[in-house]
């Protein structure tokens, strides 16, 4: 089984997130956040979780965009 993630620990990376939705329109913001954890599944995308200034989301992988890599300063 591998085990590798799209994304790392650290990733800089933004979503897009329904704030309101009625029948005349949807009115998405873009969010931008840190990767704080991995959940691998089996059967969907893997989901990250995304530590925004307000909160923390799960996020499927395809609905997140890099923005910044992580980097090793060792």
């Amino acid at each position: 089984m591998d085990n590798q993630f799209r994304y790392k620990l650290g990733d800089l990376v933004e979503f897009k997130k329904t704030e309101r939705n009625t029948e005349q329109y949807i009115n998405l913001i873009t969010l931008t956040g840190i990767v704080i954890q991995q959940r691998w599944v089996f059967t969907a995308d893997n989901k990250f979780k995304v530590r925004t200034p307000d909160r923390d989301y799960w996020i499927r992988c395809d609905h997140l965009k890099l923005l910044s890599r992580v980097q090793n300063k060792t």
